[in-house]
């Protein structure tokens, strides 16, 4: 993404590893570091996305019993 020219993309779908409760293979971070480790995707798609543009993150629906989810918003994220 670092190659690509500020404001030089209309859509951006991702769908980034989830913040989990037990560690996988693929190295996913827990979920009480997620927002901290995703802010660093958002400041990038924020560089890049035109005034126009949008952003699409499908987030699956990881939780733990007995305990409020915690939702974020494009505020947290940028």
């Amino acid at each position: 993404m670092a190659s690509l020219e500020p404001e030089s993309v209309d859509l951006i779908v991702t769908s980034p590893p989830f913040g989990l409760v037990r560690k996988k293979e693929y190295g996913n971070v827990e979920s009480h570091e997620y927002v901290d480790w995703f802010k660093q995707f958002g400041r990038e798609f924020k560089r890049l996305l035109r005034p126009t543009g949008s952003l699409v993150i499908d987030i699956g629906g990881a939780w733990i019993p007995d305990q409020s989810a915690r939702r974020f918003s494009h505020e947290v994220l940028l």
